[in-house]
């Protein structure tokens, strides 16, 4: 019998065992049923004819030639040996430069992959940084623009329409108040004098420039009230 070690060859049908072989173990016949093995590839044409054959698809069967000297529990052993496997498809399959071309193109392209995720990593986590940073300093920023905008609008209260409207309406009875009383004063001294005292014409013209200011005051405050006042409704 053969060692194991022999199985290291690409793998092949055993050969038909003899009845005068008894180094082999006896394998059934084929039934008429079953489909008979493919010939060898290597089989009845040498090495010239090897070449001109066109590789097999992967769904048809390929037997290496190799294993057609192998006895019954070299296969097994080799059928349990996923490395010698490996090996054998390797060595003998037609499609194997073509498999191990496509998996070296892929690991390259992989590992070229790999290396611009790394160089893209150190450029996103620098511009992470920078948009913390920046989304930091914007957030301080609000807060000052909301400080400085609660500053601008206590200084623009008193310029506001309802300031404005107020001060509008003191100033009318302002003037209304100061014009009755310098009428009053005028009445009081003229009585107190017996009709000296102060100026008749000086008090007319004094009188009718306080009114002037609270008929002016007061059409404004009217105009006010009914929407007149452009910018302000």
């Amino acid at each position: 019998m053969s060692s194991p070690h022999d199985a290291f060859g690409p793998p092949l049908p055993p050969k038909p065992i003899s009845d005068g072989d008894n180094s082999r173990t006896a394998t059934p016949a084929p039934s008429s049923q079953s489909q008979p093995y493919p010939p060898p590839p290597g089989g009845g044409g040498g090495g010239a004819q090897i070449a001109q054959l066109t590789p097999p698809s992967p769904d048809s069967l390929f037997i290496p030639s190799l294993l057609s000297t192998k006895s019954v529990d070299d296969l097994q052993f080799l059928a349990h040996s996923p490395d010698l496997l490996s090996a054998l498809f390797t060595a003998t399959h037609p499609l194997s430069t073509q498999s191990t071309t496509l998996l070296t193109s892929a690991l390259t392209q992989n590992i070229h992959l790999a290396s611009r995720v790394q160089s893209l990593d150190h450029s996103l986590n620098q511009l992470r940084s920078d948009t913390e940073r920046r989304l930091l300093e914007a957030k301080s920023l609000e807060r000052s623009w909301r400080d400085k905008e609660k500053e601008m609008y206590v200084a623009l209260q008193p310029f506001s329409p309802p300031a404005l409207y107020n001060r509008l309406m003191s100033a009318v009875g302002e003037a209304e108040s100061l014009s009755e009383a310098l009428e009053a004063s005028f009445l009081e001294e003229r009585g107190e004098s017996g009709g000296g005292g102060r100026d008749v014409g000086e008090f007319i013209r004094e009188y009718r420039t306080m009114r002037k200011v609270y008929h002016l005051r007061r059409e404004r405050k009217e105009r006010w009230d009914e929407g007149r006042i452009g910018g302000w409704r």
